[in-house]
Parts: C-alpha cells; sequence; structure tokens
C-alpha cells in the first residue's frame, strides 16, 4: 500500500479533475517514493472513487495530535477520514478516543472548544439557582453600605 498525505492526495484529485493523469501519477509517484506502476494503479483507484488507506497509523496519529493541539477537532476528523477512507462515524470515534489517550497513550491538551464549552457550562448553573444570585447580590449591597458609613463616619 502506498502512504500518501491527504494534501497530496487532493492534489492528484486535482489533476484527475483537469484529465492530468500522467501528472496525478507523477505528483504520487514523488511523494510516496513508491514505483511507476504502484502510483499508477493508486491513480487508477483515485479515478474510479475507491479508497486507498494509508498503513502508517502512528505518523497519522501525531498528524492528528498536531491538529487537534491548535483546537479544530473537525479538521482532524477530516484528515482522518481522507487518509483512511473511513467513514464519518468512525473517523470521529477514532479521534475522540485519540483525545482521550485510547489509542496512543499520549496526553493531550483539550480544545479550546472544550475549555469554553465547560466555562460555559459551570456559569449555566448559575442562572439555576436564583437564591444564591439573590444572597450574592445582598451581600454586594451590604458590603457597599458598610463601606460608606464607614467612609462618611472617618471624614
Amino acid at each position: 500500500m502506498i502512504n500518501v498525505s491527504p494534501e497530496t492526495k487532493q492534489q492528484a484529485l486535482l489533476f484527475l479533475a483537469r484529465d492530468q493523469k500522467v501528472a496525478a501519477v507523477k505528483i504520487i509517484k514523488d511523494q510516496s517514493k513508491c514505483g511507476l506502476k504502484e502510483a499508477k494503479d493508486y491513480v487508477d483507484a483515485l479515478e474510479g472513487g475507491v479508497q486507498q488507506p494509508i498503513t502508517n497509523l502512528g505518523n497519522l496519529d501525531a498528524e492528528l495530535l498536531a491538529i487537534l493541539n491548535q483546537g479544530n477537532k473537525l479538521n482532524a476528523i477530516k484528515h482522518y477520514k481522507d487518509a483512511t477512507g473511513s467513514g464519518l462515524a468512525e473517523s470521529k470515534d477514532y479521534v475522540e478516543k485519540l483525545i482521550r489517550s485510547e489509542v496512543t497513550g499520549n496526553v493531550m491538551q483539550r480544545s479550546r472548544d472544550t475549555e469554553i464549552k465547560d466555562i460555559i457550562s459551570d456559569h449555566v448553573g448559575d442562572n439555576q439557582n436564583p437564591i444564591q444570585k439573590f444572597l450574592i447580590k445582598l451581600l454586594i449591597v451590604v458590603m457597599a453600605s458598610a463601606a460608606l458609613t464607614y467612609i462618611l463616619f472617618n471624614m
């Protein structure tokens, strides 16, 4: 099997769309360091709509982690889907397992989107407790009046 980056695959597909099959074979051959026949077979499969899965998932995991560290989960799912030929649900599941470090054992940072959702969900709980909100406002009023009383009597 040929290991081709999603970008190279997209370039080959563009060449095929322009009826430039030789250019598509050349770019696959040059980028994957494979033989001419393998590159042609790969391009033929692309032309026929058959997905060619990659074989080295270790490099793919590193690429996915790099994308995820930028806070872009959707691009990571798309990258996995394009690279492996998997379906959308399978790609999403794999990326989520990678996030939970079940696939490679790497610890990665949560994406910014997840942190924002956590912050929002923490503050949603404040709206559900009107008594707590009232007590906080009452405490602020009492402290402000105590500060004003102190200032008035010490002048």
